[in-house]
């Protein structure tokens, strides 16, 4: 049985949680990291929901995830998202 790959991160309102890593990666337009990631959590018809963050180092080398808003980057990670379910 493969191993999980577990993380802990602390949301927005404080709330620490441990979550699954289901890939990272780095974005050849831009450079920086990403990491996509569950809760494994469904949703209302039945599908795992996913989360995918920009992973930034802090000047104190604390990492932050910060939310996705570019959607030129969003419309790449996507791209990223449909070759992993093809097992690319």
């Amino acid at each position: 049985m493969e191993e999980k790959n577990m993380i802990r991160i602390t949301d927005i309102d404080g709330v620490e949680k441990e979550v699954e890593v289901i890939t990272h990666f780095t974005l050849a337009m831009n450079g920086k990291d990403y990491i996509i990631y569950t809760e494994n959590k469904t949703d209302a018809s039945g599908n795992v929901e996913i989360y995918t963050s920009e992973v930034v180092e802090n000047e104190d080398g604390n990492i932050e995830l910060n939310g996705v808003t570019d959607e030129t980057v969003w419309t790449e990670i996507k791209k990223v998202m449909v070759e992993m379910a093809k097992g690319e």
